[in-house]
């Protein structure tokens, strides 16, 4: 079974990316409720896009300094989607969208749970 899981996770990287973003922004968010830091949905959602982001990123600068670019061409043209292909893009879009989902759902989730308290008082 855990052959058959790593084996879908590298032959499907955008949703194996996107199905750890839900669970990384579950978590993140988690702790930041309780430390209560304010809209710690959208914090956590915002950090996992960037991870993802600077992944990919990361990646297309190395490839594009490879090709020959210097260090300062190769950085902007990272940081603006130079040299991404459809698969990388895909690999940072699918766990952002996951994380925003996840995102809402709490917040969805948390202002019905208020509503109720609001009602039981």
């Amino acid at each position: 079974m855990l052959g058959t899981l790593v084996a879908f996770m590298v032959a499907n990287p955008a949703t194996s990316h996107a199905m750890t973003a839900v669970l990384e922004t579950a978590g993140m968010a988690a702790v930041l409720i309780l430390l209560r830091t304010p809209r710690p949905e959208g914090t956590a959602a915002l950090l996992v896009s960037t991870y993802y982001y600077g992944r990919e990123a990361g990646q297309r600068e190395h490839d594009i300094k490879h090709a020959g670019w210097d260090a300062v061409q190769a950085h902007l043209g990272a940081e603006f989607l130079y040299g991404w292909s459809w698969p990388n893009l895909q690999q940072w879009v699918a766990p952002t969208c996951a994380a925003w989902t996840v995102a809402a759902m709490i917040v969805w989730l948390r202002s019905r749970t208020g509503q109720a308290n609001g009602l039981l008082r």
